[in-house]
């Protein structure tokens, strides 16, 4: 008996270890993916031309000069660090609460999100991205278990209007040749992201003041963890817009799945902190 309350106590004692060493799978991936955009990225540093931003619909020509886009170099990609960020997966369940890193690129669509958080007091970690047209969500608990890692066609077209959706936040993005726009009226403009052969479209609305509240699509799929997938609308709603370095920034983002018995507001930034890169160093610890 006493070798085996040895044996358990060890085993114990090297799990704790484990999941307290820095070192994760999923993570690792995660930064050497961020490291090789970086290295790929070839935006060159100028600035929009007077020509680039008329040929877009006017409420995004509005929305460019009130969030101070205008005179401004072109941004090669940016991040975000959210820390505590209500992450909920029904409305009948508590959130988890984790912390998110976000970065879009803007030489092609490109959008790696980790999430990081524990369950139970064992670390679960999550990746999700498009790169190269393809897109994945993986969830993996202690580490080394899978406990989810949904990939396909339906996965592919989600995660790339993800990017569209998130692609105000990145001003070059909305001069990619892979988005093209449509006007609408004076408050709405059609965003179609085209690459590697998938297509997708959504809806911006516009305030009067010009800043975009909202983007919407019927074409994301909501994949759930038994496989199921169904088309509820999704909806990216911007809020709080606040002025920093001379741009104004969403201190608020909502992330919303227009579900059948109620709106699942899944995901709730409330302090939003974002960082344009043009030469800032690859990761942020």
């Amino acid at each position: 008996m006493l070798w085996i309350l040895c044996a358990i106590a060890v085993l114990i004692t090297a799990m704790i270890i484990f999941f307290r060493h820095p070192y994760s799978r999923v993570k690792n991936r995660f930064e050497k993916d961020v490291r090789k955009h970086f290295e790929h990225s070839d935006i060159e540093l100028d600035i929009p031309t007077e020509r680039e931003i008329t040929l877009l619909p006017e409420p995004v020509q509005k929305y460019c000069s009130v969030a101070g886009f205008l005179d401004k170099f072109k941004m090669k990609s940016m991040y975000a660090h959210m820390r505590s960020v209500p992450l909920k997966e029904s409305n009948h369940k508590p959130p988890m609460i984790v912390d998110y890193t976000l970065y879009l690129f803007a030489h092609e669509p490109v959008r790696l999100a980790y999430i990081k958080t524990s369950m139970f007091g064992i670390p679960f970690e999550g990746y999700d991205s498009t790169q190269d047209g393809v897109g994945f969500m993986q969830g993996v608990i202690g580490k080394v278990i899978t406990l989810f890692n949904q990939t396909g066609a339906e996965m592919d077209k989600g995660q790339l209007l993800t990017y569209l959706g998130e692609s105000i936040l990145l001003s070059s993005a909305l001069l990619s040749p892979y988005i093209t726009w449509e006007s609408i009226d004076a408050n709405r403009a059609k965003a179609t992201i085209t690459y590697k052969g998938i297509s997708g479209s959504g809806v911006f609305t516009f305030s009067n003041d010009g800043f975009v509240e909202s983007f919407y699509t019927a074409e994301r799929a909501q994949i759930q963890s038994n496989g199921k997938i169904s088309y509820p609308g999704w909806s990216v709603v911007y809020e709080n817009y606040k002025l920093e370095k001379g741009i104004y920034r969403p201190k608020n983002i909502k992330a919303i799945w227009h579900e059948q018995d109620g709106d699942l507001v899944y995901f709730n930034e409330s302090n939003l902190n974002l960082q344009s890169m043009w030469m800032i160093a690859p990761l942020k610890r």
